[in-house]
């Protein structure tokens, strides 16, 4: 006899307040540096996902290569050494992004994007050389193995990427 009578009061009560939930107004979110609505780009959570997807992940692998007090050290040095070394070139390509998104981007500025990206692919060879420098034969050995490892889960990607753009009908 109580169920009965409090189920209706209950569910009333619920869809009252669910009412009011739906009523209210949704937040806008945050503008990202377009100015359009959505994810913004300013977080630190986003630039360590960035830099887990372009090659910042092999601060994990150096973790499995078991490396001595001494061996991080120097791999800390050399890395501080490096991002303080591109640190220029970093904050020219940045302002180049600028341009292209606010559409003055002239060919000189895509000349000198392109010579910018060289110059920082060429520091971060070099860091890798002299990383490489400071591990065991051994560990160089598993570092290999791990490029390798990467290099065909690359092959394969680009692989399932190609059959996946070849299956989609063409209009």
């Amino acid at each position: 006899m109580f169920l009965r009578r409090s189920l209706p009061g209950a569910i009333g009560l619920l869809l009252a307040l669910s009412t009011a939930g739906f009523a209210q107004q949704p937040q806008d979110p945050t503008p990202n540096r377009e100015g359009r609505p959505g994810r913004t780009w300013e977080g630190k959570g986003h630039r360590r996902n960035k830099m887990a997807r372009h090659g910042f992940g092999k601060l994990s692998r150096m973790r499995e290569l078991n490396l001595t007090e001494e061996q991080r050290q120097q791999h800390r040095a050399i890395m501080e050494r490096h991002l303080e070394s591109i640190k220029a070139q970093r904050e020219e390509l940045f302002k180049l992004r600028e341009k292209r998104i606010a559409g003055t981007f002239t060919a000189d500025d895509e000349a000198r994007a392109k010579a910018l990206r060289q110059e920082i692919h060429n520091s971060m060879q070099s860091s890798q050389t002299e990383i490489a420098n400071i591990l065991t034969p051994e560990q160089r050995t598993k570092l290999e193995e791990f490029k390798a490892e990467r290099k065909a889960r690359h092959s394969e990607m680009r692989t399932r990427r190609r059959e996946r753009l070849n299956d989609i009908p063409q209009q």
